[in-house]
């Protein structure tokens, strides 16, 4: 009898022959100094934005990454651009819930209609942005709003049922109904804060300087102390590691001399020789290509991050092959947008796992309790 072919099976946009190809020759670089891709990224889960759809997906297992203490066998290298950027750190105590709301004032709903809400879970992003869309698709019920020109009348209704309404021209009755739907849902409901658009311990970069090249450079900089001027300047009253003149205002680092190629003149950016220390090791693209595949594999909590070292083609065949995967890839930034590879998931799995004290989540989201207060059941819980 003939196989059945998996047909759910994802395979790499390159033939496996290419692929080993390409990683083997990047393992041999490897061997000769030049520092390798991260095997795992740190991610952190990414809600979809408010009017987008997330893909199918399996359950999530809430994996709690290595402690940030942890040494790796991957260094981070950051590349000059990216130098001044702040280093995520997750605080040793995490916030579970953020305190009751007292500025939410009790818009008195029939108990039906609180009945009908009690699933529902509010997603704010932006700061204090709303997503009503989201937050009643997630929860499976239907908000409708609708509005009657011979009245003037603006409802907003829940599976058929009115919830709140307003009164006056179209646009004006809308922004008011609007916000009184966001009153009855801060105040009945519990409602998800993304504070960061992205979490990661780790960033994955295109290029890597080689460590032998780094480490040469810090050991060109000592000199002996047999040095000839080292002893002049020693006798003269200098003391290493302090700076040079009688009112210690020279430098402290002796001036290096580098090696140029080419006839390029002075000045000239980049004109360093072949084997000197300022060229930069590529990296496959296949094997982030390997390194998606595994993170989609993991179920883990955390955003990978490539550095906008990537180019556009190479950031386009990324976002194609993590969207096969299942995973969720957005452009993040102002200036420099850089790819975010996100797991996608639901408010719900969000509110849990914030609530579970989940340090990548905790990061990245807050959870707001109803201002109606915590629900007897949390409580017992809790």
């Amino acid at each position: 009898m003939g196989g059945v072919k998996n047909r759910n099976k994802v395979k790499l946009p390159v033939s496996k022959a290419k692929q080993k190809k390409a990683v083997d020759k990047w393992q041999k670089d490897k061997g000769k100094g030049a520092a390798g891709p991260k095997k795992q990224g740190k991610l952190v889960p990414t809600a979809a934005d408010p009017d987008s759809k997330a893909p199918s997906r399996r359950p999530i297992v809430f994996v709690s990454p290595k402690p940030a203490g942890e040494p790796s066998s991957d260094e981070e290298n950051v590349s000059e651009e990216e130098q001044d950027e702040p280093e995520e750190s997750v605080p040793s105590k995490l916030p579970v819930l953020e305190p009751v709301p007292t500025d939410v004032p009790d818009p008195q709903l029939e108990p039906n209609k609180i009945k009908l809400l009690k699933p529902l879970i509010g997603y704010f992003y932006n700061g204090d942005q709303l997503s009503l869309k989201l937050s009643f698709e997630q929860a499976g019920l239907l908000l409708k709003p609708d509005y009657d020109e011979k009245t003037r009348v603006f409802r907003f209704r829940v599976d058929m049922r009115e919830i709140c309404r307003a009164e006056g021209e179209k646009n004006e009755a809308h922004t008011i109904a609007r916000e009184k739907l966001v009153q009855i849902v801060r105040y009945y409901c519990y409602c998800v804060k993304r504070v960061k658009e992205y979490h990661t311990r780790r960033k994955i970069f295109y290029t890597r300087p080689p460590k032998m090249a780094v480490q040469a450079q810090k050991d060109q900089k000592k000199i002996p102390e047999q040095n000839v001027g080292f002893q002049m300047l020693q006798k003269q009253g200098w003391n290493p590691g302090s700076a040079l003149g009688m009112s210690m205002e020279g430098i402290i680092e002796p001036i290096v001399a580098k090696k140029r190629k080419g006839k390029s003149g002075l000045g000239v950016e980049d004109a360093v020789a072949p084997d000197g220390t300022e060229e930069k090791v590529k990296i496959p693209i296949e094997a982030f290509y390997l390194l998606l595949k595994q993170y989609a594999g993991v179920n883990a909590l955390y955003d990978i991050v490539f550095s906008s070292q990537f180019s556009k083609h190479q950031v386009a065949k990324l976002k194609s092959f993590a969207m096969s995967l299942k995973l969720l890839p957005q452009m993040i930034g102002t200036n420099k947008k850089k790819l975010v590879v996100s797991r996608p998931l639901t408010i719900k799995e969000i509110k849990e796992g914030v609530m579970k004290g989940h340090s990548d989540l905790c990061a990245k989201y807050v959870v707001i309790p109803p201002a109606a207060g915590i629900p007897e059941e949390d409580k017992m819980l809790a």
